[in-house]
């Protein structure tokens, strides 16, 4: 027997695809991922937390001005809670980042 969609929309909602306009690059992920740490700036951006005066793009994607470079192994921590930086990006370089996104189990 095939599974159907499901009927609540809780997990749909917790998934719900974000748009990260990052430097000028593009970076897609869930609402999920994104509060992963509930006090950091990404989960208040994607509620749309009115304290936080933040554009969208013509696409619709959050405008960041910030280094993207610095910004995807921000992203990729916390989509599965692991650091992991290639030969090229400095540490202290994203560790700035998450301490900008307020990302505090990264910068602990």
């Amino acid at each position: 027997m095939m599974a159907g969609p499901e009927n609540g929309n809780t997990k749909q909602d917790r998934n719900e695809w974000v748009k990260l306009n990052v430097g000028g690059q593009l970076f897609m992920t869930t609402k999920t991922t994104l509060c992963k740490d509930q006090k950091s700036f990404l989960c208040r951006l994607c509620q749309e937390d009115k304290d936080l005066c933040s554009e969208k793009d013509e696409n619709g994607a959050f405008l960041i001005d910030r280094d993207p470079l610095y910004f995807g192994p921000v992203l990729n921590y916390l989509r599965h809670g692991k650091l992991v930086l290639d030969k090229n990006i400095s540490e202290e370089g994203v560790l700035e980042e998450a301490e900008f996104y307020n990302i505090t189990d990264l910068i602990k």
